[in-house]
């Protein structure tokens, strides 16, 4: 009997870990995937709305990635895993369709962006946009017009103002629509072109002052998307942003709602010549770092190689901190420093200047600092390398410890010095974090070569982009090759 009442006790936990085990499978956690989505800055607020509804209901996983179209595209044709793409325009998803890369009948139109003039001053924007004529600000920030739709958008808006040519100087762009808000937000500009779901949340009010830019002033914003693989959880979030409730979050957001699929038209290639202006501010702002770092730097690892106080240690990591910093992190608070209520942009607007920063002024001090140790250090090694019986030599002459450093000490640390002078004008020339955070990327003032180029890869314009960067890579060779073939025949002479 009790063997019985045992096996039927068995069988019933048996039964009772298969109902488990069934309920646990078929849950939605189980049998949850995940899927990454390349996202347009602009939709950043929307989609991340649009994917907490979707996981809550799935279960599922979503990684969103957040930055330029132009940027995701390049990625993509180069093989970067995404899943799905939500373009902030209609020609980088058509063309994916057309190299294969989307999948067939994949691409739709989700969103139709809007654009507004934005500043976050209180009444500062009129309910017609007015400002713009009256100019009595420095700065508009927009979004590059050669690489983001919206700043397509906003240079319609100017043109059709007639405002465009004229506004050239103010204007400082970024590389997406996402900088340029941050431009503006940031207080380093005092208005500028920003999409309406930037400003625009749910339930929200409004912090700022802006003008609604009317719709007949520039061509519709149509944001498109595609798959660009199989992935199970793609598809089924690629149909959820085309139900009702999906368009209800991104409507709320300050988007419009396609009526209907729409296909991009194809795209057109564009062919301009290098900017020459680039190259020439380039070269003068190389030129003038390099010359104040060695009048800079010279002193500072004279006194490095010389000084015993305990607290040198503290002095050569901040001057070494440059070469372990992301520029983006020096650029963001250089961005700070420099802008309006920066410690330094105040001081240069209550001299009766502007604010110093998305001024070739700001990319100076900002390349000074960020090349700093490419000039300190080979400075201070050839200052250390000078024996002290070079010194006593001249002191037993009575020569000056003046006429000692420039008699003595620079022809013997000549290779270090021109280490120090090839590195830094190399290094300022390649910059491209901290130009591009400050230097607002406005053609003929502050933008350099490596911004340029960064352009005209996002623009698909890579005959040109091979070309400066061919160039610029060219230069960084012969340079490195002259520094050693010096100092090989440097230390020749001296053994």
């Amino acid at each position: 009997m009790l063997k019985q009442i045992g096996e039927i006790d068995t069988v019933i936990r048996l039964i009772r870990t298969l109902v488990l085990l069934s309920v646990v499978v078929n849950s939605p956690s189980a049998v949850a995937g995940e899927a990454r989505i390349a996202v347009a800055s602009n939709f950043t607020h929307a989609i991340q709305a649009v994917a907490k509804r979707f996981e809550e209901q799935r279960g599922d996983k979503l990684t969103l990635i957040f930055g330029g179209t132009g940027k995701f595209y390049a990625q993509i044709i180069n093989g970067a895993p995404f899943d799905a793409f939500f373009a902030a325009d209609t020609r980088r998803p058509a063309l994916l369709e057309q190299q294969g890369v989307a999948l067939p009948g994949s691409r739709f139109t989700y969103a139709e962006g809007q654009i507004v003039l934005f500043s976050p001053k209180p009444d500062y924007v009129d309910a017609n946009g007015a400002v713009l004529k009256k100019r009595a600000y420095h700065y508009l920030a927009i979004a590059n017009p050669k690489l983001a739709p919206y700043g397509e958008a906003a240079q319609q808006v100017l043109t059709k103002l007639g405002l465009w040519d004229s506004l050239q100087f103010k204007m400082v762009r970024g590389e997406n629509i996402g900088q340029a808000y941050q431009f503006v937000k940031s207080g380093n500009a005092e208005l500028g072109f920003v999409a309406l779901s930037q400003i625009k949340l749910p339930n929200q009010p409004i912090s700022g002052s802006y003008w609604q830019v009317p719709a007949n002033l520039y061509q519709p914003i149509k944001q498109q998307a595609v798959l660009l693989s199989d992935n199970r959880v793609a598809k089924a979030f690629i149909e959820f942003v085309r139900t009702d409730e999906a368009n209800a979050i991104i409507q709320s957001f300050g988007y419009q709602i396609p009526s209907r699929l729409e296909e991009g038209k194809s795209p057109s290639f564009s062919l301009e010549r290098l900017n020459e202006s680039a190259l020439w501010i380039t070269l003068k702002l190389a030129s003038l770092t390099t010359v104040i770092l060695l009048l800079i730097g010279t002193p500072l690892a004279w006194w490095l190689a010389r000084t015993h106080w305990r607290g040198k240690p503290f002095v050569e990591a901040v001057v070494a901190l440059p070469l372990v910093l992301p520029p983006t992190v020096l650029g963001f608070y250089l961005l700070i420093a420099l802008g309006p209520h920066g410690p330094l942009g105040s001081l240069s607007l209550a001299l009766g200047g502007k604010p110093l920063a998305f001024t070739f002024t700001g990319l100076i001090i900002g390349s000074v600092l960020y090349s700093l140790p490419f000039v300190v250090q080979p400075l201070q090694d050839a200052f250390t390398a000078v024996g002290k019986h070079f010194l006593e030599a001249a002191a037993t002459l009575r020569a000056s410890p003046l006429d000692t450093f420039f008699s003595v000490i620079i022809p013997l640390a000549r290779p270090g010095f021109l280490t120090a002078i090839v590195l830094g004008f190399a290094h300022t020339v390649g910059e491209f974090g901290v130009v591009l955070m400050i230097g607002g990327n406005i053609p003929g003032r502050t933008q350099v070569l490596s911004i340029a180029i960064y352009d005209h890869v996002e623009n698909l314009e890579y005959v040109q982009a091979h070309w400066l960067a061919g160039g610029l890579l060219l230069l960084s060779f012969l340079m490195l090759v002259t520094v050693y073939t010096f100092n090989r025949r440097f230390m020749v002479v001296n053994l």
